[in-house]
This record gives structure tokens, C-alpha cells and sequence, in this order.
């Protein structure tokens, strides 16, 4: 009888130290996860639950616009051991290598992180890009993502204006605060803008003009637009540069939310429109083929957490999608800014007939 119940208490003794491992000590991630972050693996602010360690050493090929995003990719390869290397090209290029690759069978990029939403909506429309809806992707806002979780959205590219603070001065013109502020006569040749058949931030301004407005009005606010500008540069980049060289009084420009250019340049100024201004989020996606999938969806929570928007912040000096990330001084905080309401995948759908429309009226206008 005592051999007995010496059993039944060393049976219980083991069931106890085995409870005692499931318990708050346990190594079940889930278990130490939060809300936000139920998934398979929890790191320092960011959750994957396709994350595995047999991963590491995994390399992930991505197309880009941009190499500046570089410090980004390093930081996700120190924290998961997966190594992206990246090819940078224009959109279109991009566009037509992921059909080129999809019609092949053969598909190289893996992810595709940075350029246009309109192209991402053109890359989704002819099932060139994976849907995954990340977990992460929950934080963000319902303007800065695709409904079917094609892509979503990162840093943030913004209208905004150059200034040439001087110039304004002498003329004694009014420092323009509203689109409207653009048509004033003493600014008739001295507004720079890009050609928007080239520039994604002058054929954001005709569309946002066109949603905001109204087609009737839009236009008519554009035909006005086009006399003040003397002519239309090929590169988005040029009206800043003829602005801060004192070759214009106002540029339409672009920029992730940075104010280098007029710290840079104290001649100049860059100005949010008061009545509100365009914009589009630089997506990520995943490319549909790609023989990393499960890796891709990592990158894809890992950039989307926390962590990952605040590299892309402090690294880019971006405003970024997620609102719940400190902004870096020196950067605009999109939560004092108005942003239009825009539908992305209507302008992409629409691109060919505004951009007949305005060629139109550039020629009505002689230019």
C-alpha cells in the first residue's frame, strides 16, 4: 500500500512539473503574443507567424524605384537572417518584367517594394502580384492598403510645393497657401510643373483636380493651371531645381514628407496646400510565382510592423502609413496635413482618357 502511494505521488509530481512547463514560462509564442501580434514568432515589435528559423540564409530578390530603401532591407536580414537583394528600375520597367517573367513561367522577383499605386493596381489587374492580407496590415488605415491585400502601403509620397521665398518678396506676390493661390496673375510663367505623361506627380494633381472639383470644374481649374505655367518639364524633379535656381517663383513637387530641400536651400520653402493635397503610399507586394513565398510574407509583416515603419521613417526620413509611429523631426506628420480623398485604382483605370483630355487642352492652349 505505501509502494502505491508512493507511485500515485511521484505520477503527480511529474504531471505538475509538466503543467508547470505550459504555463506563463512557456515558449509557445502565442501564448506571450498581443492582440496585434498573435503569429507564430514575436520579435522586438513585430510578429510573423510564417516565420521560421530555417529561413536564415534564404535570399529574397526584390524590384524597387529607389536604392535608398537599402538600410531597410539590412535591418530585416539582422533581425531574420533572410537577405533581400534588390534591382532598382522605373515603374514601367518594372511592370513590364514581372509580364515578361509571368508569360515565361519563370519569375525571378519575389517582392516588389516602392513606385506608384497605380502601377501596383495595374500589376494586380493582370495577376501579376499575390494577395496576402498581413496581420500587420491591420494597423494601417483602409485608404493606404488594397482591400484584397495586393499591396499595401509604406512611406507616403506627397504634393506639396517649392517656393522661392525671394522671388515671391520682390514681386510682392502672396505666398501661395491653396491651389487657387496658383492662379494668381503675377504668377502667369512662373509656376513650374512636370509633363504629366511622364511625372506620377503631375498626373496626381490633374486627378486629384478632377475627384476634388469635379470633372466641369477640375478641368476649368486646369485650363487655368496651364497658362500659368510656362512649359512642362520631363522629370518630376525639374520644377524644384528651376525654383531653387530662381528660374520659377512656384514648382509642384513632391517628396516623402522631408524638409531637406529647404534646409538645404533657404531661399526656398515648401508649402502644404491648405485645402488639401495629393498623395499615394510607395506599396509592397509580393509577386505572384515567387518561389519564396512564405519568406515574402515575413518581409511583408515584418515592414508593415512597427519596427519595420519606423526604419523606414528614421532611414528614409519619411512620413509613413502607420500612424501609431513617432515622427522623426524633420519630417511632416501627415496628421496636420489634408490629404484628398483618392481613388487609385479609378485613376489607373482611367489614365489614357485624362491624359488625351489634358493633351487637348494643351494644345487649345498653345503649348
Amino acid at each position: 500500500m505505501k509502494k502505491f502511494l508512493a507511485l500515485i505521488a511521484a505520477l503527480v509530481l511529474v504531471f505538475s512539473l509538466a503543467a508547470c512547463g505550459t504555463d506563463k514560462g512557456t515558449n509557445d509564442p502565442k501564448e506571450k503574443a498581443d492582440p496585434e501580434k498573435s503569429s507564430a514568432y514575436v520579435g522586438q515589435d513585430w510578429s510573423s507567424e510564417h516565420y521560421k528559423e530555417s529561413m536564415k540564409g534564404t535570399v529574397l530578390n526584390l524590384y524597387g524605384v529607389t536604392d535608398v530603401v537599402r538600410p531597410t532591407l539590412d535591418a530585416f536580414e539582422k533581425d531574420t537572417g533572410i537577405k533581400v537583394e534588390h534591382l532598382t528600375m522605373q515603374n514601367g520597367e518594372i511592370l513590364q518584367r514581372l509580364e515578361n517573367e509571368g508569360k515565361s513561367g519563370v519569375s525571378i522577383a519575389d517582392l516588389w517594394f516602392t513606385g506608384g499605386a497605380d502601377t501596383f493596381i495595374n500589376a494586380a489587374q493582370k495577376g501579376l502580384l499575390l494577395a496576402y492580407k498581413s496581420p500587420s496590415g491591420e494597423a494601417l488605415e483602409a485608404r493606404m492598403k488594397d482591400t484584397e491585400g495586393y499591396w499595401h502601403g509604406t512611406s507616403l509620397t506627397i504634393v506639396n510645393w517649392v517656393v522661392n521665398k525671394n522671388l515671391i518678396k520682390e514681386k510682392g506676390l502672396k505666398m501661395p497657401e491653396t491651389w487657387d493661390d496658383l492662379l494668381q496673375p503675377g504668377l502667369k510663367d512662373e509656376v513650374s510643373m512636370p509633363n504629366p505623361a511622364s511625372s506620377g506627380t503631375a498626373y496626381n494633381v490633374v486627378t486629384a483636380m478632377l475627384e476634388v472639383k469635379g470633372e466641369e470644374q477640375g478641368w476649368k481649374y486646369l485650363e487655368n493651371l496651364i497658362g500659368q505655367v510656362p512649359y512642362f518639364t520631363a522629370r518630376g524633379s525639374d520644377p524644384a531645381n528651376l525654383v531653387v535656381q530662381g528660374e520659377a517663383i512656384v514648382g509642384i513637387n513632391a517628396s516623402n514628407g522631408d524638409r531637406d530641400l529647404e534646409i538645404n536651400n533657404p531661399q526656398v520653402a515648401l508649402v502644404y496646400p491648405k485645402d488639401g493635397t495629393g498623395w499615394w503610399p510607395q506599396p509592397v507586394a509580393i509577386v505572384k510565382g515567387s518561389k519564396n513565398e512564405e519568406a515574402a510574407k515575413v518581409f511583408i509583416d515584418w515592414i508593415l510592423s512597427q519596427r519595420g515603419m519606423e526604419n523606414i521613417a528614421q532611414e528614409r526620413k519619411a512620413a509613413v502609413a502607420r500612424t501609431d509611429v513617432q515622427t522623426p523631426e524633420g519630417i511632416v506628420d501627415i496628421k496636420n496635413i489634408k490629404l484628398f480623398a483618392t481613388d487609385f485604382k479609378a485613376n489607373a483605370e482611367m489614365r489614357e482618357t485624362v491624359l488625351a483630355e489634358w493633351g487637348k487642352r494643351l494644345t487649345a492652349a498653345g503649348k
